[in-house]
């Protein structure tokens, strides 16, 4: 399986759906695309379960891909590079407990399990990250949704991380 966390992550989805949180059963549901800056760009994809425990409080899990450029701790200046040469724009594959904070505009923070890939899809190691950011959703039952986030995932011995800009659906 190219991403083994998918089983643990529909098998949490599952779970989440038998039990609500509170009466009503109230949740939400995010769908987001977009672009990942950071030295160079890439995709950005994320989608997000969350369970509105108060009106203004979510939690949930979160998982997705964004490329992140990897730079060595030792080095601080310079950029991992490909035997030809090329920079490597690693996918960060995430997964991970989230908390969203507000209504139409919010804050959104999430920590988990990043998996890098180089750029051939080979694996070149795992490490916990962390992200925040703030988003614009409407207030309708299917609405468009944006976000602003910083990611970030750090090792003793590479740092990655990446901006996006993501844009979406909104499903509460």
């Amino acid at each position: 399986m190219r991403f083994p966390h998918g089983l643990a992550l529909t098998s949490l989805i599952l779970i989440a759906s038998v039990a609500p949180v509170r009466a009503d059963g109230h949740w939400s549901v995010s769908l987001l695309a977009g672009e990942s800056v950071s030295n160079h760009h890439g995709a950005a994809f994320d989608a997000r379960a969350l369970a509105m425990v108060h009106p203004l409080l979510g939690l949930g899990i979160e998982t997705g891909m964004a490329y992140m450029n990897v730079v060595p701790l030792a080095l601080p200046y310079t950029i991992a590079t490909e035997a030809g040469g090329g920079i490597t724009r690693n996918r960060g594959y995430y997964l991970g407990p989230a908390v969203k904070v507000g209504d139409a505009l919010y804050a959104v923070a999430s920590t988990g399990l990043y998996e890098f890939n180089d750029n051939a899809g080979h694996p070149a190691g795992t490490r916990w990250g962390m992200s925040a950011g703030l988003g614009l959703a409407g207030r309708a039952r299917f609405s468009p949704s944006a976000e602003l986030r910083y990611r970030w995932a750090q090792d003793a011995s590479s740092s990655s991380n990446a901006w996006l800009f993501t844009v979406g659906l909104h499903i509460q």
